[in-house]
């Protein structure tokens, strides 16, 4: 019995000094117009998770570039997916207003990038996902002569 207490006081010593390893998730990409140039300022809203406080809040650089870092918040086998909010906030600011989106993203063991080692790290999964916007006005959606403009409620 005193070897059993021992044996776990050594687990439960190891995980408070090195703590548990925890997988990493990044989603990154770029966010582009209909002629493949960067926007910038777009505004990205990764919702909250049924078990979070908070979902995340990013906006694009110059480049358009964007990334989000998840944790402990997301397991690649709970088979839910992260619903990403697109939104141009500037207006015409950017080169002109774009029509906001909704994307879903899932990992999947071809996100992979980084095996885990030892007890200090957990796996490590990016996923790219480059984001093509239209302004108001224009997109593959246009027939008959019926532009659509972004839904206001």
């Amino acid at each position: 019995m005193i070897l059993l207490l021992l044996g776990l006081s050594g687990i439960f010593y190891a995980c408070a000094k090195y703590g548990m390893p925890v997988d990493e998730y990044e989603i990154k990409g770029t966010i582009t117009d209909s002629s493949k140039k960067p926007i910038k300022n777009i505004r990205i809203v990764r919702e909250k998770m049924d078990y979070e406080r908070g979902g995340d809040t990013l906006y694009t650089n110059p480049e358009g570039k964007y990334s989000i870092k998840l944790y402990e918040e997301y397991h690649i086998n709970s088979g839910v997916p992260i619903r990403l909010k697109i939104d141009d906030i500037d207006g015409e600011a950017n080169g002109g207003e774009f029509v906001s989106t909704e994307i879903d993203v899932k990992f999947t063991g071809a996100d992979l990038v980084k095996k885990a080692r030892g007890n200090k790290r957990g796996n490590q999964y990016v996923k790219t996902q480059d984001i093509n916007l239209f302004r108001i006005g224009e997109g593959p959606w246009i027939m008959y002569g019926m532009p659509v403009a972004p839904f206001e409620p």
